[in-house]
């Protein structure tokens, strides 16, 4: 896409996809505790490529996966070039799993890392994001599609 002088932190690869603001907060109380903007992945082809073509991920960055409806994925780390929290969030915003994922070694291309889970939506951060923050399964995301 164009360049209009402030897109310098959004990887490249997804400067045509609508952005959200996504909020994680305690389950119980509310609380936010942790914010960061997220690409939208809301196709077949956008949710292939993932982050796949991506060299690196900002702290406050991530990528929100959109299924057309609930049910069980699983998602691999193909082509990864870092580490990341793959977290399966139902229809209702609850986190139902939160995977940390490596980084594929040297001679792994990701495909056999498989993080199954159950939800509508997957959250993709860097690695340790959610226990930086202390999210865990039963908090809830908010974010505006």
């Amino acid at each position: 896409g164009p360049d209009d002088g402030n897109e310098s932190d959004t990887p490249s690869a997804h400067s045509d996809y609508e952005h959200t603001t996504v909020i994680a907060r305690d389950g119980e109380t509310g609380a936010e505790l942790g914010r960061l903007q997220a690409a939208i992945a809301d196709t077949r082809s956008k949710r292939y490529l993932g982050l796949s073509a991506t060299e690196e991920l900002p702290e406050d960055r991530g990528m929100l996966f959109v299924h057309d409806e609930p049910g069980e994925y699983t998602y691999v780390m193909r082509d990864m070039s870092f580490g990341i929290d793959i977290v399966f969030i139902d229809a209702d915003g609850t986190i139902t799993t939160i995977h940390e994922a490596p980084k594929p070694g040297p001679d792994e291309n990701g495909n056999d890392q498989t993080y199954p889970g159950e939800g509508q939506y997957v959250l993709e951060v860097n690695k340790g994001w959610m226990a930086d923050r202390g999210v865990e399964v039963g908090d809830r995301v908010d974010f505006e599609l």
